[in-house]
């Protein structure tokens, strides 16, 4: 027997412990090494590809992200196999095994699996790199699929890259084990527990912090993003106290609740919970944050992308809209034209716009500091408004006498440019006129482009007055085409551009061709995103399995002398269930809390009514949720049960 053969039975021995960390590493790996190969690609090294270079900031900043994830769950995983084994490391060095030999022996462990794993990785990466770069290709819509190359740079930045990773972190590892006594080795399971202690000032510290992060995130707004960080901040602050500080105290007042404890087997899971829950704290905390990450990274990304058509056209009002900056003629295209291209082309055309305007100018605060600076709008009248308005579904305007309407077309920047009853000046040629605000709308009604970017809305009256004079070459005209199915009219779109007179491409706007590439764009996003968040789910899933499997020899006396006292099999699997329940299940109740949230926040950025798309996230998310929970209950209960005699 020498340290090398005893690394590998060490191994062997402990296969269904390493089982989940194998996979986790070996699915990091793959990820990596994949996304490593389109990084690294002759055709996108080259730019030979459209929208290559786009994609792979993407995968880069993945890359990034997963290999902050693993030194984590890597470092945590080695803490979580060295732990349960003291006791065998203090017995072999009773034996005569000297600290040098030990720190070699946990070394070529770790070093035997690192390896085994991050083969296993790259060989999967490598038969999985084709089928990719063959989705790559078809979201790109790129006339010939990306070519399958080995890419040499991906094999050494993945291969050395890990083992690097691996090293680095096992040498961390052996100081703690290195250094502790034999006593102390063998004694360590030895040590009773204590009744956790709380602090009602750290359990008030966790409700406020959750409380600002939730007030924060809830009545957020384009206006005032900056706010992501202190929610970040808060959430991280007030989960940590949470579970283990809140949790511990909510565990400690149902404990003292004698008439449930003593019911069936409450008291046995009650009272391992209580006293668990300290070493429970960090997991709970670590695996809540993970799932909240992963839904509201993968709800960001799937409601942004099933919630992109409406965008499109709340954004852009019209399949095809220009603006004339002389309304006596049509300089930029003849809507004779684009007519007879949409008909040719088989589209029906829903409605037109077809209104003028007149261009002015007048002060407005700037967003961020407030002071105050001249800005351009199209001042229409109050029945042209409202035409476009009704066929857009949007509620029309009421003014009389003086007052006017501050239209602004995003949606979803909530920012109060005027106030109700607020003076305003409003100034053409040498002319000004005082109008009386009614408020503001962020809300577009046509093409919001060069002079028609905002609209001031005037009584029809007070409009006739102002442009009765004034020549129709000084005014600006309005088109605007909407038709149905108008995703399919890319070619159409196109076609109408280059026939277009628009040199600086700032004054017609078609949607088709801005939603195909928002799209196609989001879909790649969203593409690279699931990888990742699967990977975060994997790893999430390996840690709470770690944390079950390592205190296996434990529960298995524990359960054992249970059977003794009169235990049946059946209360035993109660006692079992619930345990890994709360373990899988707690950490998932305040993840997705804290990820609808972070949904409200998103529906009020995108001003979209998210609940559908969120639920559906949540609950496919729970589905793959139950499903690691019944795996790893059932080699759990079958590991545990097998042993009692």
């Amino acid at each position: 027997m020498n340290i090398r053969l005893l690394a590998k039975r060490n191994i062997q021995g402990n296969a269904q412990r390493y089982l989940a960390y194998f996979f986790s590493i070996i699915l990091s790996v793959s990820i990596f090494f994949i996304y490593a190969s389109f990084i690294f690609h002759p055709d996108v090294v080259h730019a030979n590809i459209p929208g290559g270079q786009l994609i792979s900031r993407g995968l880069i900043a993945a890359e990034i992200v997963i290999i902050i994830f693993s030194v984590f769950f890597i470092a945590y995983s080695n803490t979580a196999f060295i732990q349960p084994r003291k006791k065998e490391f203090g017995l072999l060095t009773l034996l005569g095994m000297s600290k040098s030999q030990l720190r070699t022996l946990i070394y070529l462990e770790q070093t035997m699996v690192s390896l085994i794993s991050i083969l296993i990785g790259v060989g999967l990466g490598f038969l999985f790199s084709k089928l990719f770069l063959m989705a790559v290709s078809w979201l790109l819509a790129v006339e010939q699929p990306i070519s399958f190359v080995i890419v040499p740079e991906a094999f050494v930045y993945t291969i050395v890259g890990f083992i690097l990773l691996f090293q680095l972190l096992s040498l961390l590892s052996l100081f703690h084990i290195g250094n502790a006594e034999v006593v102390d080795l063998l004694k360590d399971k030895q040590k009773p527990k204590k009744t956790p202690f709380v602090s009602k000032w750290l359990v008030a510290l966790s409700a406020v912090c959750l409380s600002i992060s939730y007030y924060l995130a809830g009545t957020m707004s384009l206006n005032n993003s900056y706010r992501v960080l202190p929610i970040v901040f808060f959430v991280l602050i007030g989960t940590y106290f949470l579970f283990s500080q809140s949790i511990v105290a909510l565990c400690s007042s149902l404990y003292r609740k004698k008439k449930s404890l003593y019911g069936g087997t409450n008291l046995i899971t009650q009272t391992n919970l209580i006293f668990n829950i300290k070493d429970y704290s960090r997991l709970f905390f670590l695996t809540s944050i993970i799932t909240a990450v992963i839904l509201t990274a993968a709800g960001t990304l799937f409601m942004f992308s099933a919630d992109l058509k409406k965008q499109g056209v709340d954004n852009i009002p019209q399949s095809i809209g220009w603006v004339e900056n002389d309304a006596s003629v049509y300089s930029v295209i003849e809507p004779s034209a684009v007519e007879k291209t949409l008909k040719e082309d088989g589209f029906k055309i829903l409605y037109e716009v077809n209104m003028t305007g007149l261009p002015i100018t007048h002060m407005l605060p700037h967003m961020r500091t407030g002071e105050s600076n001249e800005n351009r709008s199209l001042l229409i009248s109050e029945s042209d408004y409202n035409n476009a308005a009704a066929l857009r579904k949007i509620e029309p305007a009421k003014l009389s006498g003086k007052e006017a309407l501050y239209i602004f077309p995003y949606g979803g920047l909530d920012y109060q440019f005027v106030h109700k009853g607020e003076q305003k000046e409003l100034h053409f040629g040498n002319r000004t006129i005082q109008v009386t605000m009614i408020g503001q709308r962020n809300q577009s009604i046509v093409a919001p482009i060069n002079a028609a970017t905002t609209l001031m809305v005037v009584d029809d009256q007070l409009y006739h007055e102002i442009t009765a004079d004034v020549p129709l070459k000084e005014m600006a005209r309005v088109r605007g085409y909407e038709v149905k199915d108008w995703e399919e009219s890319m070619e159409t779109s196109s076609e109408i551009e280059q026939m277009s007179n628009n040199p600086d491409h700032n004054q017609l706007q078609t949607r088709a061709p801005i939603y195909q590439e928002m799209k196609q764009g989001s879909i790649l996003i969203l593409f690279i995103g699931l990888f990742v968040s699967l990977l975060f789910f994997i790893v999430q899933g390996s840690m709470m399995y770690l944390r079950v499997f390592t205190n296996l020899e434990d529960k298995k006396i524990q359960i054992h002398a249970l059977h003794r006292l009169g235990l049946t099999k059946k209360e035993i699997r109660q006692i079992l269930s619930a345990e890994i329940r709360i373990l899988f299940f707690a950490p998932f109740l305040i993840g997705v809390i804290h990820a609808i949230v972070a949904y409200v926040a998103l529906s009020n950025l995108l001003g979209s009514n998210l609940f559908v798309y969120s639920a559906m996230v949540i609950a496919t998310y729970f589905l793959f949720q139950l499903l690691y929970y019944q795996v790893t209950k059932k080699m759990y209960e079958r590991a545990v049960i097998n042993s009692i005699k």
